[in-house]
């Protein structure tokens, strides 16, 4: 089959996160099955990346920005694109391309979460206005019969509530890359109680309120360390307020992480905690989870599935629970021994050549059809 993506950004992009793993880790595996993958993305504004590259064997087309490069989607489609596509890949991320719109071939909408109210903590009105409307309304109407690909059950439910039929809804969990074995047993925990939060700094994520939380953990355990490792829009803003917080040496802001130190945070820290107002899954829990470390979250979309209560990590529901949870989990050893080996088991279940398998399955049919 030829495939053609359409999605926000490419892995190299400076605000690359779990949504561009997801879609890169499937067509790699979907071009070594033998078919070939275009991906049309938008520039990267903070670096001049070429505007076609190959990356393992995928072929990326990069054009226009945030928004525009939803305008150049279906002009790029119909002046290079048309003759040579099977299928379309339309991924969602808050607004779809609208690819029914400008196109009759067979088409899957992925989506990784419905934002619901994360417009209103990432963007400015009237933008968050728009966007809201768009996926609450616009979106169930133009894609009604299309076949979609969503990341968990609890985005596929939240897909339901919003007008899209439930038989439409095809759930592919993400994949875990497995930890080499040759470090198996070599990376120790940190000597002193660790929380980490790992990922993108955005506002829904609400990194700030776990430095707020922090200082009621330190009130009951002062050798404790929390430990802030990626980047973002909101960075900036959260390390201003690291720096004037009265915990700010016993916090650490590491920035952009490579693959190596992901792995060794993710190893070595006692705890994931991840505050997000809601996600569609959670990439970076279960990468926690395969190296043995548990999480812990609000009881929230999404979260409240990648995290299983009580077995891999805990869930709360206010913000003095979830400093409850915390403390349990990281004051009590032999607890946090038992869940983090349950955590590993879990992440284990998980395959990227799974999940390539059946969302490739998803397509063949259609294309079939």
């Amino acid at each position: 089959m030829k495939i053609l993506i359409f999605n926000w950004r490419d892995l190299k992009h400076s605000w690359a996160g779990g949504g561009e793993i997801y879609v890169f880790e499937l067509a790699k595996r979907w071009v070594k099955m033998g078919h070939e993958v275009t991906v049309f993305c938008g520039q990267d504004p903070y670096q001049k990346l070429a505007d076609e590259e190959e990356y393992q064997g995928i072929k990326i087309i990069r054009k226009g920005g945030t928004f525009s490069l939803y305008f150049w989607a279906p002009i790029y489609y119909f002046k290079k694109l048309r003759k040579n596509v099977d299928i379309i890949i339309d991924v969602q991320n808050g607004i779809p391309f609208f690819t029914p719109l400008f196109s009759r071939i067979p088409k899957v909408a992925f989506v990784y979460h419905v934002h619901k109210n994360q417009f209103f903590y990432q963007l400015h009105f009237p933008v968050s206005y728009i966007g809201y409307f768009i996926e609450q309304y616009v979106f169930p109407i133009i894609y009604r019969g299309v076949q979609v690909v969503a990341i968990s059950e609890t985005t596929k439910e939240e897909l339901v509530s919003i007008g899209f039929k439930a038989k439409n809804i095809k759930v592919v969990y993400c994949g875990i890359d497995k930890p080499n074995s040759k470090r198996k047993g070599l990376i120790k925990k940190f000597s002193v109680p660790t929380l980490l939060y790992l990922g993108r700094i955005k506002g829904y994520k609400r990194v700030d309120l776990l430095v707020d939380i922090f200082k009621d953990i330190l009130r009951d355990l002062p050798s404790a360390r929390l430990i802030i490792a990626g980047w973002g829009t909101e960075a900036s803003g959260l390390t201003d307020i690291v720096m004037r917080s009265s915990v700010r040496r016993r916090v650490d802001i590491l920035g952009p992480v490579t693959n190596a130190e992901k792995i060794e945070l993710l190893s070595r820290a006692w705890l994931f905690v991840n505050l997000s107002i809601g996600e569609g899954w959670s990439m970076a829990v279960i990468e926690s989870n395969m190296h043995g470390t548990p999480a812990v979250a609000f009881n929230v979309p999404g979260l409240s599935e990648s995290i299983r209560h009580g077995y891999t990590g805990l869930l709360a529901k206010d913000r003095e629970d979830i400093i409850k949870k915390i403390l349990k989990i990281i004051t009590n050893e032999e607890y946090r021994e038992r869940i983090s080996k349950n955590a590993k088991k879990w992440a284990e279940s998980f395959s990227w050549e799974k999940a390539a398998e059946e969302s490739l399955g998803v397509m063949q049919k259609l294309v079939n059809k």
